[in-house]
């Protein structure tokens, strides 16, 4: 897989990519008559215009010419070496990537009423039916489940989750990232376990579903809140392709770029999920002075992750354990992004293994799951994010080397702050494993290292 800096520097690959059709936007939002409504799969699928697309997909993916912007493979190269994922801009990034494939769309169908529908899984995670036919171009071989209720979460709709971009405290953006974007990704599994998941029709409908949940997100209101118009953070532009670009603020909502959802209510369907009892605990092999560092607790090597869920626990020196309290009881971190001190988990070397790039699986990793789970505190108390397939594709992606391996961190102040350890001596993190209905067995992931750090972290 190429970085995204072999892309740009590769001649043959800008060729792969070359200038999509200049489209024009205003700077300010589209009136409210001019949007159109973008259905839910189950009343597009009964709609007249169902047929023109699948027909119009059926064309593009009968193109291989990869360099020409009609070619289904065209749109999964722009996703692939340009695509932000675990970092800043997630969200309005692929709002307009999906916005340009629309457009796309209606221009080969000379449809301009053609949109792209959404697939709401919290309503039915089964992946609708016509997706499961062979013989219909929403079909794609080699995907491990096609019911994605593993997936789901209401943690990013949580009363406390008011802020929005990446880097802040109580974030709505890595929250949905997490689950359900890249949790169904990875459950799904096949191509839509790597950033050539657009090549599965599959991906947009979901990402239709991820661009409502946050259109949802914002009209809920009740104190959450989006970084206002006038705020630097939509300076700049975003990139799809040489020479082809959006400029941030167009993607701040949906009515900017033209369109609404036929449903803009956040789920409510799922319960609150309890915290589950600490998987066993397993032994490491003692980091090496080369990965040590000041600001390291612990840690150790040759971390290798299969079908069973494990524990590591790493001990607190009396020397560590003060300069950890004084982390806990700072105050948050503000929305602004300007704190530079945390507690993550980090792991380095992450690799995947033949069979852990089919993906059909996930991890919820924790931090101080308690032996015996209580009513005390719910799964999202703990819970510091996931790791499949899919986010380790996505690090790949945004790596600084081209080795294959990657570094992945979870940042831990935040849960560690809510449940409020009695004792600071040892921290334990666990890896607990997700599947979808078809397990997967064997080695999946190998980790070189594993660390807790506590101080200053990279800045945002």
């Amino acid at each position: 897989m190429n970085s995204r800096r072999r892309f740009l520097k590769s001649s043959l690959a800008v060729a792969l990519v070359p200038l999509l059709p200049r489209i024009g936007f205003a700077d300010e939002p589209l009136s409210a008559a001019a949007t159109v409504t973008r259905p839910s799969w189950e009343v597009f699928r009964r709609g007249p215009l169902y047929s023109v697309y699948v027909e119009t997909i059926r064309k593009m993916r009968a193109n291989t010419n990869t360099s020409d912007p009609n070619s289904w493979f065209y749109w999964a190269n722009v996703h692939q070496n340009f695509c932000p994922h675990g970092i800043a801009y997630f969200l309005a990034w692929h709002r307009g990537y999906l916005h340009l494939f629309e457009q796309k769309l209606r221009e080969i169908s000379r449809n301009n009423a053609l949109v792209v529908p959404y697939w709401d899984y919290y309503t039915n995670p089964n992946m609708p039916v016509e997706f499961l036919d062979p013989t219909s171009p929403l079909y794609i071989a080699n995907r491990r489940n096609t019911n994605v209720h593993a997936s789901l979460s209401l943690d990013p709709f949580a009363n406390q989750i008011i802020n929005f971009p990446q880097g802040a405290p109580n974030a709505f953006e890595p929250s949905v990232e997490s689950r359900p974007h890249n949790a169904v990704h990875n459950i799904i599994g096949g191509v839509m376990a790597n950033l050539q998941s657009p090549q599965d029709p599959i991906f947009w409908v979901h990402h239709a579903n991820i661009d409502r949940l946050w259109a949802a997100w914002v009209k809920a209101g009740n104190g959450r809140t989006m970084p206002p118009p006038s705020s630097s953070y939509w300076s700049d532009i975003f990139n799809y392709a040489p020479g082809v670009s959006l400029p941030r603020k167009v993607t701040i909502s949906t009515v900017g770029l033209g369109y609404t959802y036929e449903n803009e209510n956040m789920p409510n369907r799922i319960p609150p999920v309890r915290a589950p009892n600490r998987p066993p605990l397993i032994k490491l092999k003692a980091l090496s002075p080369q990965l040590l560092s000041t600001q390291t607790l612990g840690g150790g090597e040759q971390l290798s992750l299969d079908q069973k869920s494990v524990s590591v626990e790493v001990p607190v020196s009396v020397q560590q354990q003060p300069r950890l309290r004084n982390l806990l009881k700072a105050a948050p971190q503000t929305a602004d992004l300007s704190a530079t001190t945390s507690i993550r988990v980090v792991l380095d070397g992450v690799s995947l293994t033949e069979l852990g790039q089919s993906g059909g699986y996930y991890y919820k990793v924790y931090i101080d799951l308690p032996e015996r789970a209580n009513s005390k505190h719910e799964d999202s108390d703990y819970l510091l994010g996931t790791l499949g397939p899919f986010e380790i594709s996505g690090m790949q992606h945004h790596a600084e080397h081209d080795g294959g391996s990657v570094q992945l961190s979870f940042p831990a102040t935040e849960a560690l702050q809510e449940i409020g350890p009695d004792k600071l001596d040892k921290l334990t993190v666990s890896f607990i494993r997700v599947d979808g209905d078809t397990p997967v067995k064997g080695a999946v992931i190998n980790i070189k290292a594993f660390r807790v750090e506590a101080g200053d972290a990279p800045a945002q």
